[in-house]
């Protein structure tokens, strides 16, 4: 990866210009022509490092019922407990990790009722009541923005390494989910799949909902200021683009210092996502941090880095050992069945 892809990366994974010729305006920043930023872009789409172009949205404000659960597989039962969660739309990620709890995936359904049934029958599968949902309690980050520069020009700080990067649309507790009209929710269903291969993407969407370009840009730049949609830009495969590891930091914070702690938490660059979550009889963490890097020690001394600024010296790291699905939802799908 040369540094023009490395500048490509950097810019379209929360910022792809939402405007007639995108392209263009990333050709300009990275120092290359509109034709060459396309193919470059492109040639990564095809390479598999950008598993998705699109839009990234925020469930909670869409309505939907989101959670992390935890499940204690024994080692007969998890392919077939893996083979039913692949099945279900709703199940978007799920990994092995090292722990008694080995089995951790998300979960994204219309209400929190139709999420107990999946649990439910995941449950009947097992044969096991030891299938837990954490929602989050407090949300302090999400930003899965892999930092591309070299060693060298990492070197330099920037605002990439600095300050608490939440999404602008993260929610907060007593946030009301937002309504959304007919059209809004046509715009919804075509901007979580893949910007089409075109110069021109949001023509070409344009085209398929018979609307007016002007129109298709307008509604998604709203969606994204009124923080439905998270961040507009590239999902990555973290590992074909560097980033081989990943862990799970838990750590026991009481309430009354989870605020405090997990915005220092969430400043940390390396942590793509800090949540709350509540705790179990066997289970005493509280604060959630995803953790990436591009070795197992990379993980390890941003935990120790955490530690220190934190003085939480207590914390358990869960390795990725398996990742046994992971998926973009599919918003308002259902209204079409």
């Amino acid at each position: 990866m040369d540094t023009v892809e490395r500048e490509l990366l950097n810019t379209i994974q929360t910022n792809f210009p939402i405007m007639p010729r995108p392209f263009q305006s990333l050709g300009e920043r990275a120092g290359v022509s509109e034709e060459e930023a396309w193919e470059r872009v492109t040639k990564l789409r095809k390479e598999g490092i950008i598993r998705r172009l699109g839009g990234v949205f925020d469930s909670h404000r869409l309505g939907y019922h989101s959670t992390l659960c935890a499940a204690k597989v024994p080692e007969e039962k998890i392919p077939e407990l893996a083979e039913l969660l692949l099945k279900i739309p709703g199940v978007t990620h799920n990994y092995l990790r090292d722990h008694d709890y080995n089995m951790w995936f998300t979960l994204i359904v219309p209400s929190k009722a139709d999420g107990e049934k999946i649990l439910n029958k995941v449950r009947h599968v097992l044969g096991s009541d030891q299938v837990y949902s954490l929602p989050a309690i407090r949300l302090f980050k999400i930003s899965v923005d892999f930092n591309f520069k070299s060693k060298i020009e990492k070197s330099k700080l920037d605002l990439r390494n600095t300050g608490i990067r939440q999404a602008p649309g993260a929610w907060r507790r007593g946030e009301q989910a937002a309504v959304l009209s007919e059209r809004e929710k046509e715009l919804v269903r075509v901007l979580q799949v893949d910007l089409p291969y075109t110069l021109a993407p949001f023509a070409e969407i344009a085209q398929i909902l018979q609307w007016t370009e002007n129109d298709v840009l307008k509604l998604t730049r709203s969606l994204l200021e009124r923080g439905l949609i998270r961040r507009f830009g590239a999902v990555l495969r973290h590992q074909k683009a560097g980033f081989t590891a990943n862990a799970m930091g838990v750590w026991p914070v009481p309430e009354d210092q989870a605020h405090e702690i997990g915005k220092k938490m969430a400043a940390f660059h390396e942590v793509s996502h800090c949540y709350q979550r509540p705790t179990l009889p066997d289970w005493p963490y509280t604060l959630f941090t995803m953790i990436h890097g591009q070795s197992v020690e990379d993980c390890q001394n941003v935990m120790e880095r955490i530690s220190e600024e934190t003085g939480i010296n207590e914390y358990r790291m869960l390795f990725s050992k398996a990742e046994l699905k992971k998926s973009s939802m599919q918003y308002f799908m259902e209204e079409n069945d």
